[in-house]
C-alpha cells in the first residue's frame, strides 16, 4: 500500500506535490491561530457593513 502511494506520488508534477504538502501545513496554521483568522472575518464584515 505505501509503496504504491509513493509510486503515485513520484509520478505527480512537481507543482502538485508542492500543493499536496502545502495544504495540510496551512490547514494546521489556520487551526492553531483559529482566533486570530475569526477576528480577521469579523473586522472584515463589519468593515463593510458600515
Amino acid at each position: 500500500m505505501i509503496e504504491r502511494l509513493t509510486v503515485w506520488f513520484k509520478g505527480l508534477p512537481s507543482h502538485v506535490k508542492g500543493m499536496l504538502i502545502l495544504i495540510p501545513l496551512l490547514v494546521v496554521a489556520i487551526i492553531l491561530s483559529w482566533d486570530r483568522v475569526w477576528e480577521g472575518i469579523r473586522k472584515g464584515f463589519s468593515f463593510f457593513s458600515k
